[in-house]
């Protein structure tokens, strides 16, 4: 850019100084004018010559101010010569001393090679001796391993052996308390012998299963009352068993487990209603005995009102009449079961739930007499309000196929 500049001010500056010579010139000659006595016509040439030499001198001047480069060439050829040839000559030093260096850099090139072999053989042997020693390591923690286990397996064994003394010493000890438990168990079996001739010799008077007493606890938030109102049927139990074996009959009357006791007591206190409590036998008793019992728990509600519809069922009576019995029974067994199903408790041995008298059934069988050939509805009614505890009473209405009530109990 700079040199660009520079021409153009040199064209500018030459164009100028060439119009003002030529003007002046120009005027030179119209004026005819005379220089130093020179003629007119030589008069303009000298003007034109000048100018000509103005050019010149101002493009000189003009390159020398404005670029050292031209100052150089102009006024320092000479030493910029012996400058040049001074640096051909350092040159020529440098290519040569270059080329040795190069030289140089081959034999080390080729040093740096064989170093390098030879580093790589050095550390292939030292990856070599390494490994070596890795595997010299590894057998010497497994032979310290196994002598740990060795040692270990030698502590357990002394260990061992003082558990086999200590449990021989057990033994022994214990094959004495074997001896005695032995003549222990001889004598019980002795026993067991005699209770077993005594209990063939006594009848059962208790058998498993059976009802002793029952009742209902009322829902209170007293314990006392609740402890009381059990203990009264347990005593009711005691009277019973009393009356069936008199004072002497029984050795402890009732027995319960502490246990089991105690749980009914902490259900009653947490009982939302009433409770029904049935005391039963839990084991054979011969004469003699503690009666075992077992406490059974239910909450109580009302299961039938007063003439509420129970069970009923459709029979064809024959017209011999040969299985009103078996009819009757029936009937009787789908209502136990009905009632049971509702929830009132059957009787453990029995597994009877209500009671029937003689006359109801004298009524029905002769109800069913008067109607054989026929089909005879019979239905059951509770006769009062009847809770878990039960019994269940019953009103038993029977109707022919004409829809005519035949019976009524």
């Amino acid at each position: 850019m700079y040199g660009i500049m520079l021409i153009v001010v040199l064209v500018l500056t030459g164009g100028v100084i060439a119009f003002i010579g030529d003007r002046l010139g120009s005027k030179v000659g119209k004026k005819k004018l005379s220089l130093f006595g020179l003629r007119p016509r030589h008069t303009s040439i000298l003007v034109t010559i000048i100018t000509g030499i103005l050019i010149t001198t101002v493009t000189f001047g003009i390159l020398a101010i404005a670029s050292k480069d031209v100052r150089t060439a102009l006024f320092g050829m000479n030493k910029l010569k012996a400058e040049l040839n001074e640096k051909q000559s350092m040159l020529e030093e440098a290519s040569g001393a270059l080329v040795n260096v190069k030289n140089d850099l081959n034999t080390t090139k080729e040093e740096y090679a064989k170093s390098k072999k030879d580093l790589e053989e050095t550390q292939e042997d030292l990856e070599i001796a390494q490994q070596a020693a890795e595997l010299l390591r590894q057998e010497q923690v497994a032979l310290q391993n196994r002598n740990q286990k060795l040692w270990s397996d030698n502590q357990t064994l002394i260990e061992h052996n003082q558990s086999l003394a200590e449990n021989n010493q057990f033994l022994l000890a214990n094959n004495e308390s074997l001896k005695a438990d032995n003549l222990e168990l001889e004598k019980t079996n002795n026993d067991l012998q005699e209770g077993i001739e005594n209990i063939r010799e006594r009848p059962i008077i208790y058998r498993v299963g059976e009802l002793l007493a029952s009742g209902v606890i009322k829902k209170t938030d007293d314990p006392v009352k609740i402890q009381n109102d059990l203990n009264q049927i347990i005593a009711l139990a005691n009277s019973k068993i009393i009356d069936r074996l008199g004072t002497e009959g029984s050795k402890d009357g009732v027995w319960i487990y502490p246990i089991e006791y105690q749980k009914a007591m902490d259900r009653l206190k947490q009982a939302k209603g009433d409770t029904v409590i049935r005391l039963i036998v839990a084991a054979n008793l011969v004469k003699g005995d503690p009666v075992l019992t077992e406490l059974e728990m239910h909450p109580n509600r009302v299961v039938y009102q007063e003439n509420e519809f129970v069970y009923q069922k459709i029979y064809n009576v024959p017209i011999d009449g040969s299985n009103s019995e078996m009819l009757i029974s029936d009937f009787l067994r789908n209502v136990n079961m009905t009632a049971i199903n509702n929830g009132i408790l059957p009787n453990p041995l029995t597994g009877t739930v209500g009671v029937i008298n003689g006359n109801q059934i004298y009524a029905i069988e002769k109800a069913l007499a008067e109607n054989r050939g026929k089909d005879v509805l019979i239905s059951a009614f509770a006769a009062a309000d009847t809770e878990v505890l039960g019994p269940l009473r019953l009103h038993i209405y029977l109707k022919n196929e004409t829809e005519q009530e035949i019976n009524h109990e």
